[in-house]
């Protein structure tokens, strides 16, 4: 701050000063996310995954709920019913069921050779949810008629693209068993599966989620959450037939129904189960983009929806997103701004035909090398003040954990899989070299989505909330 006070001191206040300023002061706003995130980190690091696997014999009911537009033409959703059938058996657990949501009637002859409920939403079913939510809230009250919404049963809320082990079994029975009072929990996300088949990119991308899933821990033990997964989703069927899912024409219903959860039965009424689910990252770029844009607009959505503190909260959250898109832009063109002309002073014509250049090939290797390592940030470190070295520190802190972040993730995304090793060590080595890249891939969205949000869009008549479509991403 010393520094941007005699910027401010010494230099009138022109265009490059402002904008000098407002992008320190972004690269400070890091921060307090890092020294937040690394808190969550170290702090949920032993209840992150269940690891108390003990099978004790007196069973509860758990409902395992695959919601889909169609079982027929996506065919993981088989591999997510195998997956539960043989989890249970391994475990020797009995009493569960699976109900298969859908809106494509062929399913019932696709999926008739499994052992599952195939509940097929109505076309002329009308309620003023739309997509995912209709389908839930339709599944709600199909089990309503049944009378399976009770205290008794528990419904296990999985995507068309999840699959389950014996320890999501058992961590589940043993949250349930438990003598807390939450009704709703939650637990990790990895994404492994067709890791391989999707565009190398968003695979790589896909590693920030299993570590942003520590801060799930926090959300979900210390509500109300700023975010929800609609899958690896534990709900007491009461609570959900309560709840419901008739939330307008939100993108993100899964936020919207934890924080009604909270609202209406207090703090103690969400946790964290531990159980893991496997799921894959986007296949391709654009079903990436579209599933990052969705979440934010979802949120922007429910806004008006939460109270002043809460919506502060989730504002900040979708700021920092948005602000990580803008502040690589402006770091890589500062980069380039400042580098450009030494390296173009290396490069020069008549230099590199000189024969001197190839007998001082050494001493140029260095000079590129000094250029394009951060010179600056290490004669800061070696020689500055205690200030200047202090706030050095302070910057570099977010930006290696943020590098870290990505490595671990990918850790537990392969530790899934059956990539062998030496794969595994050469995707770590992508990882850290397109680092920069990948922050921009996972950023644009929400840099975009804040935008397109900001210039309006059709209201919904009875809501007054914006409407979008909901983009489906290929399985």
């Amino acid at each position: 701050m010393i520094i941007l006070k005699k910027i401010l001191l010494t230099k009138s206040l022109d265009l490059e000063t402002i904008t000098l300023v407002i992008i320190t002061s972004f690269w400070f706003s890091t921060i307090p996310v890092a020294f937040l995130t690394l808190t969550r980190l170290l702090r949920n690091r032993r209840i992150f995954v269940e690891t108390d696997l003990r099978r004790i014999h007196n069973d509860p009911i758990i409902i395992f709920q695959i919601t889909t537009r169609s079982a027929t033409r996506t065919p993981v959703v088989l591999r997510g019913i195998e997956s539960i059938i043989k989890s249970c058996q391994l475990v020797n657990y009995e009493s569960f069921e699976i109900s298969v949501v859908t809106d494509d009637e062929k399913d019932k002859v696709t999926l008739s050779k499994y052992n599952c409920e195939v509940v097929v939403v109505e076309k002329e079913y009308s309620t003023n949810a739309i997509k995912k939510a209709r389908a839930l809230q339709y599944a709600v009250e199909y089990r309503r008629r049944s009378f399976k919404n009770n205290l008794m049963q528990w419904i296990f809320h999985m995507d068309d693209e999840s699959c389950v082990t014996t320890q999501t079994i058992l961590s589940l029975l043993k949250f349930i068993r438990s003598p807390g009072p939450a009704v709703v929990s939650e637990g990790p996300i990895f994404y492994p599966l067709k890791f391989e088949n999707a565009n190398p990119l968003t695979a790589i991308a896909e590693s920030i989620r299993p570590f942003t899933c520590y801060d799930c821990v926090s959300q979900m033990t210390n509500p109300p959450p700023l975010h929800m997964h609609g899958s690896n989703l534990l709900v007491r069927s009461d609570i959900e037939d309560e709840i419901g899912w008739n939330f307008g024409p939100t993108l993100a219903e899964d936020q919207l129904f934890g924080y009604k959860v909270y609202e209406k039965y207090g703090r103690k009424s969400l946790g964290w189960h531990g159980g893991i689910l496997l799921e894959q990252p986007p296949l391709n770029i654009k079903d990436h983009f579209m599933q990052r844009r969705r979440w934010v607009l979802g949120s922007l959505q429910n806004m008006d929806r939460f109270p002043i503190i809460h919506k502060f909260k989730v504002m900040f959250k979708l700021s920092t997103y948005f602000l990580g898109f803008v502040s690589g832009i402006v770091s890589i063109f500062l980069f380039f701004q400042l580098q450009f002309p030494k390296l173009l002073e290396l490069f020069l014509m008549q230099d590199i035909l000189s024969p001197s250049t190839f007998m001082n090939i050494g001493p140029r290797v260095g000079e590129i090398v000094n250029t394009l390592s951060a010179e600056s940030l290490f004669d800061t470190l070696a020689h500055g003040t205690a200030t200047d070295i202090t706030i050095g520190l302070m910057l570099i802190f977010p930006y290696i954990l943020w590098l870290f972040s990505y490595q671990m993730g990918l850790f537990l995304n392969l530790r899934y899989s059956e990539i062998v090793f030496k794969k595994r060590i050469f995707m770590h080595s992508q990882t850290l070299i397109f680092s920069f890249l990948i922050g921009l891939v996972e950023t644009f969205p929400a840099f975009y989505a804040m935008l397109e949000y900001s210039f309006g869009k059709r209201k919904d008549k009875y809501s007054k909330v914006k409407i979008y479509d909901f983009y489906v991403v290929n399985k």
